[in-house]
């Protein structure tokens, strides 16, 4: 069981950055936009923890409801307000996916300590290899999506609709998890098409956005 913890947490940790060496390789993709991301998640993280910390939690869906609320307002609210008006020059598709891997690491790399603090304490569940190589890829790939949905909306003019959805989207995710955390096929099995279902749309808005006379970065 030690082991599966210490892999587990060897997957969440190297996740992201192991996705961003290929995409980089593969796409020459810039990261630079990766980076941005995960120094603006520490104070949008330590806001909204700070909001929530002074929730009430006698009622149990709500609190869960109003934290997948929060942390999608705060979480996509950041990568909108990033992605129009501070990364103006990083302007591509590739761009996005790497900026939404960037915003997914900090919370992959605490999970990845939680699964360390666990060797040799004798509490991990039995499936805990199995819910951190789930969550590490579901989790990626629904950040990625969200944050190209999000840029589809701002170079198409069509954030007014794009970031409501990438917001009660991330809100419905996190509040959903949090409410059945105490059923692993649950959560994977509902979660699984809705992450599929994202990651369609996302990949129409990339495609609706390629541009075959450019030459993207």
């Amino acid at each position: 069981m030690d082991f599966s913890c210490f892999l587990s947490g060897m997957i969440r940790i190297c996740t992201e950055p192991v996705l961003l060496f290929f995409w980089w390789k593969k796409k020459r993709a810039r990261l630079f936009p990766a980076l941005a991301a995960l120094i603006v998640c520490f104070p949008v993280f330590m806001i909204a923890n700070g909001i929530r910390n002074g929730f009430a939690h006698d009622e149990f869906y709500a609190a869960y409801l109003k934290q997948g609320l929060l942390y999608g307002i705060f979480e996509e609210g950041a990568k909108f307000l990033m992605l129009r008006f501070a990364l103006e020059s990083y302007d591509s598709r590739k761009d996005a996916v790497t900026y939404g891997l960037g915003h997914g690491y900090l919370e992959s790399f605490f999970a990845g300590l939680s699964c360390f603090g666990l060797i040799g304490s004798g509490n991990a569940a039995p499936d805990i290899l199995l819910v951190n190589l789930w969550s590490a890829i579901e989790g990626a790939l629904s950040v990625a999506a969200l944050t190209v949905i999000i840029f589809y909306g701002i170079r198409t003019g069509r954030s007014k609709l794009t970031l409501p959805a990438a917001i009660l989207i991330h809100a419905f995710s996190n509040a959903f998890m949090g409410i059945f955390r105490f059923s692993t096929p649950i959560v994977i099995g509902v979660m699984t098409p809705v992450s599929a279902a994202v990651c369609y749309a996302a990949y129409r808005c990339w495609k609706a956005l390629e541009d075959p006379y450019g030459d993207e970065y």
